[in-house]
C-alpha cells in the first residue's frame, strides 16, 4: 500500500471516529465522559513516550525545585486532563444548555473595554479547557472570534468548523497570514472580540522572552495588532473547579507600555503578557499543554544581534 494510501485511509477512519465520539460524547452524562477520559489519559501517559517526555522535561525547565516523583503526577494529571477536556469539548459541542455551568468572573472588564467601540484583544493562553471560553461568550452574546491553526485533515476540520460555528464562534484561521490579519482587524473594526493565545512556540518569529526563566519564542500578533488598530487588550483564561465546572476569568485591560521604538513596545509588553500567563500556569499548573515543546527554538546568532529581540 502506498504512503498516500495509507494517509487517505487513516484520515478517513479518524473522520468517522470523530462522528462516532461527537455522538457518544453528546448523549452521555458528562461525568461518564470524564471517567472514560480518565481512564484513556492515564494509558497515553503510559504508552505515549515522546509527548510524556516533552511533558516531563518542560515541567523540570518550569518547576527544578519540585521532586521527580511531584513532576511525574503532574504530567500524568495532564494527560489525563486533556484527554477528559476532548470529550467535555464534543459533549458541549452538542449540548450548548449546558454552557450555564461555566461561571464568567471580572464580566465588568470585557464590557468596559466594548464601550470604546474599538474591538477587543482577549490575550490567553493553552490553559484550561480553552476551547470553552469562546463558547461560553458566545452563548452570552458576544461576537466572538477565535484565532486557530487549521488541523491537516481538512474533511475532520471542516466538521469541527462546522459544530463550532453553529455554537456562534467564528473562526480565524491563523494562515494564510495576510487573510488571518485582515480578518482580525475587520472583526476589531467591528468591535468584536478576538482570542488570541500567546503561550506556545513561535519558530524563527516573534521575540524570545523568558518563560520560567528560559528563553522562549514567543508570537506577537496581538501586541502588533493592539499597536495598529488601537484595541484594548484584555487577559482572560479559564480553567476547571470540578467536574462540568468552570470558570472564565477576565482581567482588566492591560494598558501598551509604548517606547520609543516600536520593536521595544513590542518587546516590552510580550514580557509583560508572558508573565502574566506564566502566574496563570504556576496556580493551575496540570491545566496547561505541557506536551507542547515551549522551549524547541533558540534564537540564532543573527537573531541575537537585532536589538530589541531578545528579553535581556
Amino acid at each position: 500500500m502506498s504512503k498516500e494510501r495509507k494517509k487517505f485511509l487513516l484520515r478517513n477512519v479518524s473522520w468517522i471516529v470523530m462522528r462516532v465520539f461527537t455522538y457518544l460524547n453528546g448523549i452521555i452524562p458528562l461525568s461518564w465522559n470524564y471517567f472514560l477520559g480518565k481512564v484513556l489519559g492515564t494509558i497515553a501517559y503510559l504508552v505515549v513516550r515522546r509527548h510524556r517526555k516533552i511533558a516531563l522535561d518542560g515541567l523540570e525547565f518550569a518547576f527544578g525545585e519540585k521532586t521527580v516523583k511531584q513532576r511525574k503526577e503532574i504530567a500524568r494529571q495532564v494527560f489525563i486532563f486533556m484527554a477528559q477536556s476532548s470529550f467535555e469539548l464534543l459533549h458541549y459541542l452538542k449540548n450548548i444548555h449546558q454552557l450555564k455551568n461555566i461561571r464568567i468572573d471580572g464580566e465588568e472588564y470585557l464590557k468596559q473595554a466594548l464601550k470604546k467601540k474599538k474591538g477587543v484583544i482577549i490575550v490567553t493562553a493553552h490553559l484550561g479547557n480553552f476551547p470553552l471560553m469562546s463558547l461560553k461568550l458566545a452563548k452570552e452574546g458576544y461576537p466572538v472570534s477565535f484565532v486557530t491553526r487549521p488541523m491537516r485533515d481538512e474533511k475532520t476540520s471542516d466538521y469541527i468548523h462546522n459544530l463550532r460555528s453553529a455554537t456562534g464562534v467564528k473562526t480565524i484561521f491563523s494562515y494564510p497570514r495576510r487573510e488571518c490579519v485582515n480578518n482580525i482587524i475587520k472583526a476589531l473594526a467591528n468591535n468584536e472580540i478576538v482570542v488570541m493565545q500567546m503561550d506556545q512556540n513561535f519558530g524563527t518569529g516573534g521575540v524570545w522572552v523568558k518563560f520560567f526563566g528560559q528563553l522562549a519564542a514567543t508570537p506577537v500578533g496581538a501586541i502588533v495588532l493592539a499597536l495598529r488598530t488601537q484595541s484594548a487588550l484584555v487577559p482572560a483564561y479559564i480553567y476547571r473547579k470540578a467536574c462540568g465546572k468552570h470558570c472564565i476569568k477576565v482581567l482588566p485591560e492591560e494598558e501598551l507600555v509604548v517606547a520609543e521604538e516600536k520593536d521595544e513596545t513590542v518587546l516590552i509588553n510580550t514580557i509583560k503578557f508572558t508573565r502574566i500567563i506564566e502566574g496563570w500556569v504556576r496556580e493551575h499548573d496540570f491545566q496547561w499543554s505541557w506536551i507542547h515543546r515551549r522551549w524547541k527554538s533558540r534564537p540564532s546568532k543573527e537573531v541575537e544581534r537585532l536589538k530589541f529581540k531578545i528579553e535581556q
